[in-house]
C-alpha cells in the first residue's frame, strides 16, 4: 500500500532552483546593482524614493528573498506583492518598461548570458502579472469582448 502523503524527498523534487549555477551571492549582485540604477533612474527613482523613503536596506534584503525564493525556490520571501504594488498609485504601465529594460540590462552585466536569461524571463512574467492585476479592467480599452452567443470557446 502506498502512503498519501509522499517522503518529503519526493515532494522537494518538483521545488528546484530553476538554474543549477544561481547562487545567493549572485542574487545579491543582481539586486544591488539593479537598485542601484532605479534610484539613479530620472523616472523611476523618485517613485522608488518616495515609497521606500530611508528603507531601502530593508527593500533591498526583502528583494533579495524574493530573487531567491523565485530562483532557488528557498521560500524566504512570505509577502504579497501584487496588493503592495496596487496601492502605488503613481505607478503607470510605462514605468514597467523602463523598469524591465533596467533589470535586463542589469541581469545581462551581472550574470553568465544563460543565468540572465533566467531571471529575465522571471521579471517579464512578473511584470506582465503585476500590469494585468494593476491596470486591466473588465470592459476596459484593454479587455477581451466576449465571445458571440452560440460560439465555441
Amino acid at each position: 500500500m502506498t502512503s498519501p502523503n509522499p517522503a518529503p524527498e519526493a515532494r522537494n523534487l518538483l521545488r528546484r532552483p530553476v538554474h543549477p549555477d544561481i547562487t545567493e551571492e549572485m542574487i545579491r549582485a543582481l539586486v544591488h546593482t539593479f537598485y542601484d540604477k532605479v534610484r539613479a533612474d530620472a523616472v523611476l527613482g523618485p517613485i522608488f524614493d518616495r515609497v521606500i523613503g530611508e528603507r531601502w536596506d530593508d527593500h533591498l534584503a526583502k528583494m533579495c528573498d524574493f530573487w531567491s525564493s523565485v530562483t532557488l525556490v528557498s521560500g524566504r520571501y512570505k509577502g504579497r506583492p501584487l496588493p503592495a504594488h496596487m496601492r502605488l498609485k503613481d505607478v503607470r504601465p510605462e514605468h514597467f518598461t523602463q523598469w524591465l529594460a533596467l533589470f535586463r540590462k542589469t541581469a545581462k552585466e551581472v550574470c553568465p548570458p544563460d543565468i540572465a536569461a533566467v531571471f529575465i524571463e522571471r521579471a517579464q512574467r512578473i511584470a506582465e502579472s503585476f500590469q494585468l492585476g494593476m491596470f486591466f479592467h473588465p470592459g476596459g480599452p484593454l479587455s477581451v469582448p466576449p465571445a458571440p452567443q452560440g460560439t465555441a470557446p
